[in-house]
């Protein structure tokens, strides 16, 4: 079975989970929590869980340990300690994003990230949102980034459509226009 299709069966799972008590997004927020428990120093704790050379008692034990010392749900905590005794621990970041995804589905909302040359006033980063909310008529959550490399304008990456309104891709646009077409601007200046 396909690493994706697993992680979309464990996540649908724990999302219904969440359905059925009303904490769909408490749940990811658990989730994402111990994604950055995973990821602290050298990333041992993320080799422990997914190496084969342990048992899954050590494995178990290794992971017991560590939800003794953080606040998670039950549920997730139990999430966890189902991904470890299946042997499953290595599709976690693909689980993850999979319960995001489902996430946003239920809550009618989608993930963006604009990316500006420079940063945006807070009024702008209003009027982006709200732009983008009506072209997807959802509610739209921005993760906004900048790139010194696009002069001016931004870029906006909504699911898999991109709307590019930067001064780099008009720029690159009128060189490829010269490029196929050199007499048209010399006509046009």
């Amino acid at each position: 079975m396909a690493n994706g299709s697993l992680a979309r069966r464990y996540a649908k799972a724990l999302i219904a989970l969440g359905q059925e008590s009303d904490s769909v997004d408490t749940l990811v927020g658990d989730i994402d929590a111990f994604a950055g428990i995973l990821d602290l120093g050298e990333g041992e704790l993320r080799a422990a869980l997914g190496n084969p050379g342990l048992t899954t008692a050590e494995r178990a034990a290794v992971l017991n340990d560590v939800l003794g010392k953080v606040k998670l749900s039950t549920t997730a905590s139990n999430f966890l300690r189902l991904l470890v005794d299946k042997n499953r621990f290595g599709v976690f970041d693909d689980i993850r994003r999979s319960t995001h995804e489902m996430a946003d589905e239920i809550a009618g909302r989608v993930q963006a990230i604009v990316t500006t040359a420079t940063e945006i006033s807070p009024a702008m980063a209003k009027d982006v949102q709200s732009a983008l909310e009506a072209a997807t008529g959802k509610t739209v959550v921005i993760d906004f980034q900048t790139d010194k490399d696009l002069i001016g304008g931004m870029v906006a990456q909504v699911g898999d459509i991109s709307y590019d309104a930067s001064v780099a891709s008009r720029l690159n646009a009128l060189q490829q226009a010269l490029i196929r077409n050199p007499g048209s601007a010399t006509a046009e200046a």
